[in-house]
């Protein structure tokens, strides 16, 4: 199953997190590492850059997802 979400809480229970970035007119999918991961759902939380906070919520968010 392949889900699309803008929602940081629903991202952090996949298995795999693919990023798609536009590239105007072409598309570039990648798949994240852990640390990817982290820096991309804090991104999601934090708007355009990242902070201190969103990075430590985001690690919450996935321990969370983790434990069940």
């Amino acid at each position: 199953v392949i889900v699309v979400t803008h929602l940081p809480q629903v991202a952090a229970y996949a298995d795999t997190h693919l990023v798609v970035e536009d590239a105007g007119t072409t598309g570039e999918v990648r798949r994240l590492d852990d640390s990817g991961r982290v820096a991309e759902l804090a991104r999601m939380l934090a708007g355009l850059g990242e902070s201190d906070s969103a990075r430590a919520h985001a690690r919450e968010l996935l321990a969370a997802a983790r434990a069940g």
